[in-house]
């Protein structure tokens, strides 16, 4: 029985990959007017040429949203006229109210600007913010995006639907998108309150488009389970391609709406690709808002606690190996360096690499708030379904605290906010040993009778 947990980041740093937030640090506040782009390529997907269209005040300049991404513009004009560019950055001060402009971007170099970018012939995925130009000051309120692209080729992006594009709000502007261009054919279900749409990037693929319908419709129904639905109402998925076999790696992102980016093995087995955890851990992020880094112990904590738990559920493994991989993942936690308190190991994590330590002891987290809620007849489930009602499509990063007193007001006494606190400031790992006891979880995940074994038993079950 294989236990062992390899935590997302190990594929991230192996494969040379981070996290890029799309705002410059450089953003400042400013007066926005509604725009219009309208995105025309070559057909094979070399060269990108955006028309942009101020329905007020233009801003004094445009830049991407990710700065190492300057240099893929090639040129941009208003008109005959060509407008100035100053280490990627496009002049508009000379632009009037109800002006457009054209720039042209090289994809390849702006694709290489994005991380967690993957080329396969034509087909493509990286960050809008590698060819999104806007304006640095303050990104706009109000954006609409419209493609025109050869035949043959497609665009799949997680915004809303508008008319015959799409509508921007701010956070596609300073937060990192998965946006595929191709020829792939889109795999869409619409289950349980989520119209999800899925592209693989190239071809080779040993898994039918059947085998990966199912993968997602069976990934949907153990996601739901939480909430009773799906935590998001939309979804993009893109596969790109690797190495072995199952899902090796996976990235959540949250511009402009919800997208999650999978490499996948090339000639991977339907098997495999239903009993990657990896599927579980990813999908899971969405049952809580975006939160600060800070905060990263509490919802790594939580996809981490779900991976095991949805799989269970699921019949993907048994109840017993859950738990042992639990049991398995707080004893690595715990031999983790204890430098300083969990949030601010959590803040500095990405430097310090206390990745084990911050995931797990999340987990301890996530583990004793359901058992605590279950004591009083609710469940962690229940409160993240309360509180999805008020986070659910809302703008905005969202805090520990807020979350957990948003959480608490479901009940007749604070249960959350006391124990985050705890969490967050605590410099020790976590003790799981006596709760396990209680729980009747023993070595390798041997349930046996315990006072908590009806908790124990109900976590896992649908």
């Amino acid at each position: 029985m294989r236990v062992r947990r390899s935590l997302p980041w190990l594929s991230l740093i192996a494969l040379g990959l981070a996290v890029a937030p799309v705002r410059s640090a450089a953003d400042e506040e400013d007066d926005a007017a509604e725009v219009r782009y309208r995105v025309r390529t070559d057909a094979a997907l070399e060269r990108m040429t955006v028309e942009v269209c101020f329905a007020g005040p233009p801003p004094r300049s445009l830049g991407p949203g990710i700065d190492r991404a300057g240099p893929a513009l090639l040129d941009a004009r208003k008109g005959a006229q060509a407008l100035t560019v100053r280490r990627g950055r496009i002049d508009t001060s000379g632009l009037s109210d109800g002006d457009c402009l054209t720039y042209r971007v090289d994809l390849d170099q702006a694709r290489r600007a994005s991380r967690f970018s993957n080329r396969q012939g034509v087909d493509f995925v990286g960050s809008q913010g590698a060819w999104l130009w806007r304006s640095r000051r303050r990104p706009p309120d109000h954006a609409t995006i419209r493609f025109d692209l050869p035949d043959g080729l497609r665009v799949a992006a997680p915004w809303p639907r508008e008319g015959d594009g799409y509508r921007l709000n701010r956070s596609a502007f300073r937060r990192p998108a998965f946006v595929a261009f191709g020829r792939f054919e889109p795999i869409r279900v619409s289950s349980h309150g989520v119209d999800a749409e899925l592209v693989r990037l190239g071809d080779g693929w040993d898994f039918t488009a059947e085998d990966t319908t199912a993968w997602l419709r069976t990934a949907i129904e153990g996601v739901s389970t939480v909430q009773g639905r799906f935590p998001v109402s939309n979804l993009l998925i893109v596969f790109a391609p690797g190495d072995g076999s199952g899902v090796g790696f996976g990235m959540v992102r949250r511009g402009g709406g919800c997208s999650v980016g999978f490499i996948v093995g090339r000639h991977s087995s339907a098997d495999a690709l239903r009993e990657s955890w990896v599927t579980w851990h990813e999908l899971s992020h969405l049952q809580l808002p975006p939160m600060v880094q800070e905060d990263a112990w509490l919802y790594e904590g939580l996809a981490t606690y779900y991976q095991e738990v949805l799989q269970a559920r699921m019949g993907v493994q048994s109840p017993e190996q859950a738990w042992a991989a639990l049991r398995d993942g707080f004893r690595r936690g715990a031999r983790g360096r204890e430098r300083d308190a969990l949030a601010v190991e959590a803040e500095n994590m990405h430097r310090t690499y206390a990745y084990q330590r911050v995931y797990w002891a999340g987990t301890a987290f996530a583990l004793e708030a359901d058992v605590a809620l279950r004591q009083r007849g609710s469940s962690l489930d229940e409160a993240l379904r309360r509180g999805a009602r008020t986070w659910r499509g809302g703008p905005g990063v969202w805090r520990s605290e807020r979350l957990t007193a948003l959480l608490d007001r479901s009940f007749d006494a604070p249960v959350l906010g006391p124990l985050r606190d705890t969490y967050a400031r605590r410099v020790a790992f976590p003790p799981t040993a006596a709760l396990l006891e209680r729980l009747g979880v023993g070595r390798g995940g041997r349930l046996r009778a315990a006072p908590l074994e009806s908790v124990r038993d109900a976590s896992m079950s649908r």
